[in-house]
Order: structure tokens, then C-alpha cells, then sequence
């Protein structure tokens, strides 16, 4: 015969468990706080890895997984040299890239009144630019026609330093000192993605023509390639090609190539690593108050030793008071993982904000903060009700 439980006892119980804990008062509170920063410990590490892998991967998603990049090896202290005419014939050659973009990186330093202005400095082809999918906001594009003219694109974060160190917008025509020498501005750039691949962020970077860069710097030698696939080439393979094709051309050493595909699967691998050190940290913060709510229900059971004889004397079984206790100990652990939920995403949210993300909740975030959260409260809470369950009545009953 199957046996129906009411609800009504439990209900009582869980009820009277309320009215205990109040009791407690100051005791319970820190209870309660210890586990609510545990779960938000947890909850938060859980959002800010999810939104970090997502950032990093929505990246590639705009930029596309088809990108390359190639870089010069460095032999003993003698650096690899790629030949402009090289690196511009690449997409010609079969070898499975359809764009190849060569450019110098370096820093400089931008003059604008009694303003200093550090900034990136990047000399590329024209192909740049639609290779890392940058748009004008104003102006033209730097062009391979341009030569060695002085002419620069400024990235939106950095027309925005120099507008306002100048007091005022940045124009098409307007004259910047960089690294003495003057340049003028012949485009500004929407805000872009970093190209992370090539290390490149638009934003903060002033973009000249190729040849210019000889106007500002002594060995202007490339630094990197960044280009993008074939339709339907394997990456791995054009990796191997063009590193043999590279190989027989330059003297000395040769190029490291990374495709797009195995930068994502390290970004993985991180966020996998990360991802776990987050949550061991965070259950660490959740034992700690996992503690905290075993000792607040020790100090229960020491000082209601009369209250259990009596129950005990009147008819409660000894799983009656186990449940109690227990029932107390889930009460504040429950209270602290829905505490330490919203605490936890509110963090969580703040940081993307703060990082200019959009923030995506945790799918797993919630669940597992809240059972983690259960589970510590079940287990720190098990031995004090066990304890109070194998207290003698009578003894109980004399306790002062």
C-alpha cells in the first residue's frame, strides 16, 4: 500500500525552522552572508568566463575563421625579412590564400598642441581595410597610390584623443605631428573589432600608407602578414604550403604561421583551464561559508539541548529532530544561493558593462550555483542534527 505524506507537517517544520533562525539573529546573518558571497563568488566567475569565451569568439565571428596569419621568425638575432614583393604575390601563386596583407607595426607618438598622444602605428597595404572589415566614419582610405605621401587614417579611439586635446572635431585636412614629422588627415574609422589574431587594434592606431612608413621609422621591415583563406582551402594545408613556398625565398630562417582555427582552440583550452580554476576558487568561497552554517547550528543544538529532550520525551523520534535541524541548515543556505544568485549575475553584469561587452547570462550559472550552494548546506548541516539526534532525553532535560 502506497503512503501519502501531508504537506501540512512539513510545512510546519519548515516553518518553525523560520522562526528558529530568527532567533538567532546576528549568528544567522553571518550565516546567511557567508554562503550568499560563496554562491556570488561562484555565480559571478561563471559569467565573467561565459562572456569572455563569447567576446572571443564573436570576434572571429565578425572577422571571420578564415583569417591567417604569418610572421616572421627570428634566427639567433637575426631577424627573418619578408620582401614586399613576396608577401604581394602570395595570392597568386595557388597556394590557397586569396588576400595577403603585409604591414609594419610600431608605436609613435602623436603631437597635437601641448598634447603627447601615444598611439599604435600601422603602415599596410590598402587591403587592410577590408581585411579587417574597417569602415570611414569620415574621409578616404589610405591607397597603395599614395606612395610616400603623408597622409594617415586615425582610428576612433584615437580621433577622439586628439579632438579633444585640440579642443575640437577632427577634420579632412587637418595637420598632425607624429615622431616630427607632419602628417595630414585624410580619414577618420568607425569603431572596429581588434583583430586579435594579428594583434591589431584600429581603434587606437594611426593607419599610413606602406611607403610612408619610411618617413618615421629607420628599418621599416615587416612585421606581419595578415591574410585570409581560399574559398573551401583547408588551413592547416595552405599553412603547410605557403611555409615551404616562404621557405626557398628568404634568407635568413623562415615565418610562423597561426590560422584562425587553431587560435580558437587555444582561446578554448584557456577558457576550459580558467574556467575551472573560477570555480574551484569560488568553492572554496562556498566551504568557508559552508562553516559557517555548521557552527551556527552547533551553537543551536548546545543551547536547545532542553528543547530536544523534551521533544524527545513527549513523543519526536530522533529522525524528527535530525530533519529539523537539517531543515534549518537548508533554510539558510537556500536563502544565502538565491542571495548569492542575484549578487553573483549583478557582478557578472557589471563587468561586461565595465569591458564593453554585451552581456549573456551563464546557462549553468544559476543551477549549478544554487546546487552547489544545497549541497554544502546538506553537508555542513548533516552532523550537527546528527548530533542533536543522539542527544539522551534525559540528559538533555537537566542540561542548564
Amino acid at each position: 500500500m502506497t503512503m501519502h505524506v501531508s504537506p501540512a507537517p512539513f510545512r510546519e517544520v519548515v516553518l518553525d525552522g523560520v522562526g528558529n533562525l530568527t532567533g538567532l539573529k546576528g549568528r544567522a546573518l553571518l550565516a546567511l552572508t557567508g554562503i550568499a558571497i560563496g554562491t556570488a563568488a561562484v555565480i559571478a566567475m561563471l559569467h565573467v568566463g561565459h562572456n569572455a569565451r563569447a567576446e572571443s569568439m564573436r570576434q572571429f565571428e565578425v572577422m571571420g575563421v578564415d583569417l591567417v596569419a604569418i610572421t616572421p621568425r627570428i634566427e639567433g638575432t637575426t631577424p627573418t625579412v619578408l620582401p614586399l614583393e613576396i608577401v604581394r604575390s602570395l595570392s597568386a601563386q595557388g597556394l590557397g590564400l586569396a588576400q595577403a596583407v603585409p604591414f609594419v607595426s610600431a608605436g609613435t607618438m602623436v603631437q597635437v598642441g601641448k598634447a603627447t598622444i601615444q598611439a599604435n602605428l600601422i603602415a599596410a597595404t590598402d587591403g587592410l581595410y577590408a581585411l579587417a572589415k574597417a569602415r570611414l566614419a569620415l574621409g578616404r582610405p589610405t591607397s597603395d597610390l599614395d606612395g610616400f605621401a603623408p597622409f594617415v587614417v586615425l582610428g576612433s579611439d584615437l580621433a577622439s584623443q586628439v579632438a579633444a586635446a585640440a579642443g575640437k572635431p577632427v577634420r579632412v585636412g587637418d595637420a598632425l605631428r607624429m615622431d616630427d614629422q607632419m602628417m595630414t588627415v585624410i580619414g577618420v574609422l568607425e569603431p572596429a573589432f581588434p583583430v586579435p589574431l594579428i594583434n591589431v587594434d584600429l581603434n587606437r592606431s594611426a593607419v599610413i600608407p606602406v611607403g610612408t612608413a619610411r618617413r618615421l621609422l629607420a628599418d621599416p621591415q615587416i612585421t606581419a602578414v595578415a591574410a585570409r583563406l581560399s574559398p573551401g582551402a583547408d588551413d592547416m594545408a595552405t599553412a603547410a604550403r605557403v611555409t615551404e613556398y616562404l621557405r626557398a625565398r628568404l634568407r635568413p630562417g623562415g615565418v610562423q604561421i597561426q590560422t584562425a582555427r587553431q587560435l580558437i582552440e587555444g582561446l578554448e583550452d584557456q577558457m576550459r583551464v580558467y574556467g575551472l580554476l573560477l570555480l574551484a576558487i569560488g568553492a572554496v568561497s562556498l566551504v568557508v561559508g559552508g562553516v559557517g552554517v555548521m557552527n551556527v547550528m552547533l551553537m543551536s543544538v548546545m543551547e536547545r539541548r532542553r528543547e530536544i529532550g523534551l521533544r524527545l520525551a513527549i513523543g519526536a523520534r530522533r529522525r524528527d529532530i535530525r530533519t529539523m535541524f537539517l531543515t534549518e541548515a537548508l533554510i539558510l543556505s537556500t536563502l544565502g544561493s538565491l542571495l548569492g544568485t542575484a549578487l553573483g549575475t549583478l557582478a557578472g553584469w557589471l563587468f561586461a558593462v565595465s569591458s564593453g561587452w554585451a552581456f549573456l547570462p551563464a546557462p549553468l550559472a544559476p543551477p549549478l550555483g544554487a546546487g552547489m550552494a544545497l549541497a554544502v548546506g546538506l553537508f555542513f548541516g548533516s552532523y550537527p542534527a546528527a548530533r542533536a539526534a543522539r542527544l539522551d532525553p534525559i540528559a538533555a532535560l537537566r542540561a542548564e
